[in-house]
């Protein structure tokens, strides 16, 4: 048996993290203006697999002082690091900072001696909260809820002066919960309060998936305001090829045997996933799975994404297979978005799409008709006759397959 350092199915530790630079750079600046009185909230948005939950992860590292930021500074912030779901509701995402602020709170032992008061709050809102959930919510007044986490930031901030930066609040998969959950209004209230308190070392960050803005300003018109957004794109192939690169080397810290790689292999892989870091794992883990000489070669890496478990059924089962599968029973249909994805998430039309493809033009309309109406397919507004398919990774998966000079298989 050998350690797979690749982690297709969780969040990516630090060690594996590569690229986000300017990301990177501009939360760092916010933890920065925050530490010093002048808050910078982001937003990031970002397709599935993009690595929004591991950006976080490494946001969290460095605001909480386990890591240093890019100019080798460390800060010392409270993180209180969330993930919502489309169930909760404005009282359960209230509930859940606060007892993310008390275990956050429970790690920094100094700061908790410091704000003895606020510690005792927490341990009774968990109380309340137990309390709460048996009855009925609409008697519960959410508002209060959240002035009394606002009164407990600034005593946590002022009582640990000289010892604590700020304090950050991360909001993952924010587009889940519904416009009832009043998301939007709550990061608005929160951010006022505490600036009509001179509580000015609390930042909030978001991420979710494209859509996000629109969601939260139907929970509060101006809501998005508050927020610098940042879009996350895949990972350069530079950038691709590092993440494989530093797996390898992870696991030659660890196994007896070290393993090596050709440089096909590792390009291969990062071309697979185009720059989609879950696909990177994906394809990367399999590789790795599959060799049995400690030499990760193309052959590897093509047989680990085939297979009952290989790594492009692995995905589709996460991600596409409804779309590809469950929802056509025609190969001209699958044509025509072999077709569309060689531009990507990019308009095309029935020229564009004829020149890839050899098929008849009443199967053309019929497949482009077929694929508008189960919304697998997108027809643009703005101008008739010209359509993309829903997202980038969607592409980058259909692609993978012809890549390889393979059919699909179910």
């Amino acid at each position: 048996m050998k350690y797979n350092p690749f982690r297709p199915n969780s969040i990516v530790s630090p060690k594996l993290f590569h690229g986000r630079e300017e990301e990177m750079k501009f939360i760092e600046q916010s933890l920065f203006q925050t530490k010093y009185g002048n808050p910078q909230h982001f937003l990031i948005e970002g397709e599935r697999g993009l690595g929004k939950s591991s950006l976080f992860l490494m946001v969290e590292q460095q605001a909480s002082g386990k890591l240093p930021l890019g100019n080798s500074d460390y800060v010392n912030f409270i993180v209180i690091n969330i993930e919502l779901d489309s169930t909760q509701s404005i009282f359960e995402i209230l509930k859940c900072i606060a007892n993310e602020f008390k275990r956050a709170l429970s790690e920094k032992e100094k700061v908790k001696n410091m704000a003895i008061g606020v510690w005792e709050f927490l341990n009774k809102w968990e109380v309340l909260g137990v309390r709460y959930h048996k009855i009925d919510e609409s008697l519960i007044q959410p508002y209060e809820i959240l002035n009394e986490l606002v009164v407990n930031f600034e005593k946590v901030i002022k009582q640990a002066k000289g010892e604590l930066d700020g304090i950050l609040i991360l909001i993952d998969e924010a587009d889940r919960p519904s416009v009832k959950a009043s998301l939007g209004e709550i990061v608005k209230l929160l951010t006022e309060k505490l600036t009509k308190k001179g509580c000015d070392q609390v930042v909030i960050g978001m991420t979710g998936q494209p859509g996000l803005i629109e969601k939260l300003k139907e929970s509060h018109e101006s809501s998005s305001r508050i927020f610098t957004t940042l879009s996350l794109k895949p990972l350069s192939l530079a950038e691709s090829n590092a993440v494989v690169l530093s797996g390898i080397e992870e696991a030659n810290t660890i196994n007896k045997n070290e393993t090596a790689t050709t440089k096909e292999a590792v390009h291969l892989i990062s071309q697979l996933s185009e720059g989609y870091p879950h696909f990177l794992q994906e394809f990367a883990y399999k590789a790795f799975e599959i060799d049995t000489d400690n030499v990760i070669d193309a052959k590897d890496v093509k047989d680990g994404a085939f297979g009952i478990h290989g790594a492009l059924n692995q995905l589709g089962h996460k991600y596409f297979n409804e779309l590809y599968f469950t929802q056509i029973g025609s190969d001209d249909y699958r044509k025509v978005l072999q077709a569309m994805s060689k531009f990507s998430d990019n308009w095309v039309d029935r020229e564009k799409i004829n020149s890839e493809i050899s098929i008849k033009e009443h199967t053309l309309n019929n497949a482009i008709q077929a694929l508008k109406n189960r919304n697998i397919i997108i027809a643009n507004p703005a101008q008739k006759g010209e359509f993309r398919l829903p997202t980038k990774s969607f592409a980058a998966w259909i692609k993978a397959f012809y890549v390889l000079n393979t059919e699909p298989f179910a």
